[in-house]
């Protein structure tokens, strides 16, 4: 998991994290709500939906969004004092039963187009942390 150290003089935790969190619901993602530790989200695939199966991170904030295809993009963020952690990723639900989490790739192909968008958020957002 990407972790950015910040510098010494920033502001206080709790202030970030509402930066961060106005961050993702600007760009259309969605603050996850946890029952018993899982999530279920459904997006509109190609002619029939697509299930996802999210499970909460302890002490992590989770954001998504649907993406090209039906495709998920998700963002796992944690703040602390000095530093600030994230895992973005792809979900992938196997024979319904099996989750995967596919990274972001650069450039990647028409059918894992939502992997290229995923990792253009990403720089989008790590420039976001380096200006807080």
């Amino acid at each position: 998991m990407p972790q950015i150290q910040l510098h010494a003089f920033t502001r206080p935790a709790d202030e970030r994290h509402s930066q961060i969190a106005h961050w993702f619901n600007s760009r259309g993602f969605i603050t996850a709500s946890f029952e018993k530790g899982k999530l279920r989200v459904t997006t509109p695939g190609m002619g029939e939906p697509i299930n996802f199966k999210l499970a909460e991170r302890h002490g992590h904030n989770t954001f998504y969004k649907g993406s090209t295809g039906g495709a998920l993009i998700v963002f796992e963020v944690k703040v602390a004092e000095n530093t600030i952690s994230y895992h973005g990723y792809c979900p992938l639900l196997l024979f319904g039963i099996l989750s995967k989490k596919i990274d972001f790739k650069k450039g990647a192909g028409r059918l894992t187009k939502y992997r290229d968008e995923g990792y253009q958020l990403e720089q989008e957002f790590l420039a976001h942390i380096h200006r807080l």
